[in-house]
């Protein structure tokens, strides 16, 4: 939280002006801050192209009025903006304009290496995922970039709303660190160029977007996961930080449903793989097993979990002398802890960790005295690929406490947990997802440096994507290994 209390001004263009605004405004105030709405046409015309998007988005999909891409106008824009202003000390400029005037200092958004945002929209149109970041007029170097998440990067609306989502948050942040005497910025070189030009190009490019869309959704083509398994124990990914070129065994499917986030668990002296398993006819996953024999899995993955909503990821872990899980529950809003009364067939539910938050593939380390818990939370029109929470506990069934930088990341690259941590030469390490073009495109092998009551710092050692004859794909986003097991999993988009 910040060390003071700040008087801003919000300087916004009429003709863009956008829920996220609002909702930055009512953040800071609810940080303690006092925000005044200044009213402030910047002349620069949103491109005709963006408008004719967004209206095709609405026939083609459910539109979202309410979203935070969506304009701020009208009377709720005029009434916001009629509070007088007192002298300001800091000016968060999203007018896409940057004033002469340089003697206030000001934070602006930064999307991609455009000031507006239809620079992002052109990189989308372009087929790669923008990043954003914030600009401090008192910094000398570079803007605080990110890699955010878009979890329909296909669709320019939805799009708008994740990146509104994340810069709020951003913009929080960077106006705690100013109220607390920081500098705001990154290490990154950005070449910010004239977003006034939008090219006869442009304007074919987002209708041949547009044309992709629509055929993907006429031919109803949708990723379909499988996972993968060898055995080894001194050349793993985890050692070698490199996607083996090969001995991989696929674990077969029947086409009617996707096998994903596979875990291995071994007790009684048997080696089991857990997963996710996905019907396509219920739409709702399951957590399943399947024993592993000394020739391979034991007949086929049989459910072992279902509780009425989607389940995924079944993070399973031995304690105490007693087999654990915690599947990912975010359609419920829970966390929720099982123990295995009969391995692997049967479990009881212990109790609910976390509730009224819908955490992403929740893991949990043992470290530095405390447990903690990670997990990814993406509220309301935010991604629940990049921003990274931590709670800790000093016994599994809690009390589990919010750590107070929560997010402790936000990054498309390297927030979401992708398996179980792992100690390599006395340090901590974590499998992450790679989302920064898509939903789990790749692994990143993080090795923590810090983590703790204080914060939490990674360094990303290596970035693992999928590829090549022997683990082919669009996708790859867990890893795990016991017992001289490796799993993985891998992404081919399919006809259903």
């Amino acid at each position: 939280m910040a060390t003071s209390r700040l008087d801003i001004r919000l300087a916004i263009d009429p003709a863009r002006a956008r829920q996220w605004h609002r909702a930055l405004a009512d953040e800071l105030r609810r940080r303690g801050h006092s925000v005044a709405i200044a009213l402030r046409p910047g002349g620069r015309r949103v491109p005709q192209t963006i408008g004719v998007l967004l209206a095709l988005e609405s026939v083609t999909g459910k539109p979202c009025p309410k979203s935070l891409g969506s304009p701020w106008a009208g009377d709720a824009l005029s009434k916001a903006a009629s509070v007088s202003a007192t002298t300001p000390q800091l000016e968060i400029d999203v007018t896409g304009q940057p004033r002469a005037d340089q003697t206030l200092r000001t934070l602006s958004p930064v999307y991609d290496d455009g000031l507006v945002e239809e620079a992002a929209v052109a990189a989308l149109i372009a087929g790669y995922f923008p990043a954003i970041g914030i600009r401090d007029s008192n910094a000398a170097a570079s803007p605080l970039m990110t890699h955010p998440g878009l979890d329909s990067a296909h669709r320019v609306g939805r799009s708008l709303d994740n990146l509104g989502a994340r810069l709020v948050a951003l913009f929080a942040r960077a106006v705690d660190a100013v109220a607390s005497g920081q500098t705001v910025a990154g290490n990154k070189p950005l070449a910010v160029r004239d977003a006034n030009v939008w090219h006869a190009s442009d304007a074919l490019g987002a209708l041949t977007f547009s044309a992709r869309r629509l055929l993907k959704k006429m031919l109803a083509r949708g990723p379909h996961w499988y996972v993968g398994w060898r055995r080894t124990v001194h050349n793993r990914a985890y050692d070698t930080l490199a996607v083996p070129a090969g001995g991989w065994t696929r674990l077969p499917d029947d086409g009617k449903r996707f096998y994903a986030d596979p875990f291995v668990a071994t007790y009684g002296g048997k080696t089991w793989i857990l997963v996710e398993e996905f019907p396509y006819a219920t739409g709702r996953g399951i957590i399943s097993a399947v024993e592993l024999g000394p020739n391979g899995p034991i007949d086929t993955p049989r459910p072992v979990l279902e509780t009425g909503s989607h389940l995924s990821y079944p993070f399973i872990f031995e304690r105490d002398g007693q087999m654990w899980m915690i599947p990912e529950s975010a359609e419920n809003r829970t966390v929720d802890l099982y123990r295995a009364e009969a391995f692997p067939d049967r479990w009881v539910h212990v109790a609910t960790l976390l509730k009224d938050i819908p955490v992403g593939d929740v893991t949990i380390a043992d470290h530095g005295g405390k447990l903690w818990m990670f997990g990814t939370v993406g509220e309301g029109d935010a991604s629940s690929w990049d921003a990274l929470h931590l709670w800790s506990a000093e016994k599994l069934e809690g009390p589990w406490h919010a750590h107070g930088d929560n997010p402790v990341l936000m990054d498309a690259l390297g927030a979401r947990p992708g398996g179980a941590f792992y100690r390599k030469d006395g340090a901590l390490w974590r499998p992450a997802q790679d989302c920064t073009t898509g939903y789990g495109v790749g692994l990143a092998l993080c090795q923590v440096t810090k983590l703790d009551d204080d914060g939490f710092e990674q360094e990303i050692k290596a970035v693992l994507r999928p590829g090549g004859p022997d683990w082919p794909g669009t996708g790859l986003h867990t890893l795990n290994w016991a017992a001289g097991v490796e799993v993985v999993d891998g992404c081919q988009d399919r006809r259903r």
